[in-house]
């Protein structure tokens, strides 16, 4: 299998959902203290540390792009969800949060390596699934360290704290036109922490595009939106 970045031969999985937000709103996880994953085809399969492979995609990104191409994407988004999670007063549905705390001097460019994270995650789902999205356009914004045109972070609060102690990203749904895929989206949970991301075509103007953000806006700030489980 080679690697869907570079091309190079694939070796590593990537975490499915990021090893630090597991570790933090977890803890130490083990054989005494496992994770237990339900997906639609088996509940309850317990997890005995955050290297396991059923916390990965397949294999589909070589070494060197697993984490020294994208790590400064990975300590983006680890800085900017540990933000939001712990913020005071917690994050909840119209705030506004401004982004120069979590990234003093430097916003624009660490924003774009959260976009570049997430960008690395649809890529793996796009392969892995064998979506019909241009993974090609994929590929050169993660080998240009460029935003991709068409794909949006909306940033939410979920609500409900039943759903505070779970973790998870959901499957991705898709609207195509003529044969091609035209907007999809899937979500990414860490706590009361959610992230929509979501490809667009141009002239797609779906509900959830009304809060959303891309590397494009000249702002510094984000809109919480209401989350959804």
């Amino acid at each position: 299998m080679k690697c869907w970045i570079c091309g190079d031969e694939a070796s590593s999985g990537e975490h499915m959902t990021k090893a630090s937000d597991i570790h933090s709103l977890f803890g130490p996880v083990s054989h005494r203290t496992p994770l237990f994953i339900h997906t639609s085809e088996r509940r309850n399969q317990a997890v005995p540390g955050v290297k396991s492979n059923k916390l990965k995609f397949k294999a589909l990104l070589c070494t060197r792009c697993n984490n020294e191409r994208t790590q400064p994407h990975d300590r983006a988004w680890e800085a900017l969800s540990k933000y939001l999670r712990e913020r005071q007063p917690p994050i909840r549905p119209g705030v506004i949060v401004r982004l120069a705390p979590v990234f003093p001097g430097s916003v624009h460019r660490s924003m774009l390596n959260v976009h570049l994270f997430f960008l690395k995650l649809f890529g793996c789902l796009v392969v892995e699934h064998s979506i019909p999205i241009d993974i090609g356009a994929f590929s050169s914004s993660m080998l240009k360290g460029s935003a991709h045109p068409n794909v949006y972070l909306a940033f939410r609060a979920i609500t409900d704290p039943r759903f505070h102690r779970h973790a998870g990203q959901s499957e991705v749904q898709t609207a195509q036109l003529h044969g091609r895929v035209a907007f999809a989206s899937w979500f990414y949970e860490v706590g009361p922490l959610s992230v929509s991301v979501m490809y667009a075509e141009q002239n797609q103007h779906r509900k959830g595009l009304l809060n959303a953000w891309h590397p494009s806006s000249i702002t510094k700030l984000i809109r919480i939106a209401e989350g959804e489980t």
